[in-house]
């Protein structure tokens, strides 16, 4: 058996180590480039949403590496992606790409159902130690990314800090143990503190909501947070992937406590949940805009019926918590100097509210 699993952000080093631990071959997709968006859309549905057409060109490349077994994810509530694998299945075999689907759906329950179905033979002890490095370095991979948010639009040279980053992101990767992945990150902080700041500018900040593919993913949403970062703006998530582990698959209460705000929030103009990220995108917009961020960018692709209702609502809570939201839609046809006129307008304007206000 040769696994593998589609790329997002840096999703792909939590998986390798896992399956890697668990003693199976893992085949990991190269980096999601213009090659594999055209091989998933020039079989997918002209309908089908960015991730659907991604992960599909994903799959591709991985088969043509040898893999045999795919790992992908489920989910519930009106959200297509609960049907994805069935279908993406479906396309790869009418077109001689034959792959056995391992769908992960999002509870506990799932992943050690499927970990044991993988791990044929393996103790509960050495699914358990896959499982706690993965986390590890999934945790660690979350700091250094709102690390180089934080850095970025502070540093002299922000090329400096997305090269450290590469290199910690790298060095997690290849750890072996628990010291190996703190010593990546503490290295990683070390050389962070000795780059030249600036430490007098006080840059924008923007939270970043929407669905949690196109956020993670830099070539899906054409790397906007660095592109922020150089603009002089903080880009902060507040959804990285370790955050949505600890929360529906984990279940931790300090995460599920923080979810619960989340929902609060938004329910005063929402009523049900509606799939996806939609409602987190609204709840959020509030706790950000509360907490004294400039700016909200809303990131979703385009189709994707949860995020669309949420940018219908998106105005109506960007009044009432008191923040402008810009909504990006992206698709195959997506173009990174639209994107870039629309970010620096939307800069500007954040910059002449602060101005008015004294900031």
């Amino acid at each position: 058996m040769i696994v593998s699993f589609p790329h997002m952000g840096s999703a792909h080093v939590i998986f390798r180590t896992l399956f890697a631990g668990l003693g199976l071959k893992v085949a990991v997709p190269p980096p999601v480039t213009r090659q594999t968006l055209e091989l998933g859309t020039a079989y997918a549905p002209e309908a089908a949403c960015l991730p659907f057409k991604m992960n599909l060109g994903n799959f591709i490349q991985a088969i043509d590496q040898g893999a045999d077994t795919i790992i992908t994810c489920g989910g519930d509530g009106p959200c297509r992606l609960g049907y994805y694998a069935e279908v993406q299945k479906k396309i790869l075999s009418d077109r001689g790409y034959n792959a056995d689907f391992v769908v992960i759906e999002p509870s506990i329950d799932s992943v050690w159902r499927s970990l044991r179905r993988l791990a044929t033979g393996s103790s509960w002890l050495t699914i358990y130690r896959a499982f706690r490095l993965a986390g590890e370095k999934m945790t660690a991979l979350d700091i250094i990314e709102r690390r180089s948010s934080f850095y970025r639009p502070r540093a002299r040279n922000t090329d400096s800090v997305d090269r450290l980053g590469r290199e910690a992101k790298a060095a997690v990767d290849v750890a072996a143990n628990f010291a190996e992945v703190g010593a990546a990150v503490k290295s990683f902080d070390t050389k962070l503190s000795a780059l030249e700041m600036d430490w007098t500018v006080k840059p924008l900040k923007v939270g970043l909501v929407g669905e949690i593919y196109v956020m993670l993913e830099p070539f899906a949403n054409q790397e906007l947070v660095a592109r922020l970062g150089r603009l002089g703006v903080e880009a902060q998530q507040p959804l990285l992937l370790g955050d949505y582990v600890r929360t529906n698959i984990l279940h931790h209460r300090a995460a599920i406590r923080q979810n619960a705000a989340v929902l609060t929030l938004a329910a005063p103009f929402i009523s049900r949940y509606v799939g996806g990220h939609g409602v987190k995108s609204i709840g959020y917009t509030m706790k950000l805009g509360q907490a004294g961020y400039d700016g909200i960018v809303h990131l979703f692709p385009f189709t994707c019926m949860p995020e669309m209702i949420a940018k219908n609502i998106l105005p109506e809570v960007g009044v009432a918590a008191s923040i402008p939201v810009l909504s990006l839609a992206f698709d195959e046809h997506s173009g990174v100097a639209g994107m870039m006129t629309r970010l620096e307008a939307f800069a500007d304007l954040l910059a002449f509210r602060r101005r008015k206000a004294g900031g």
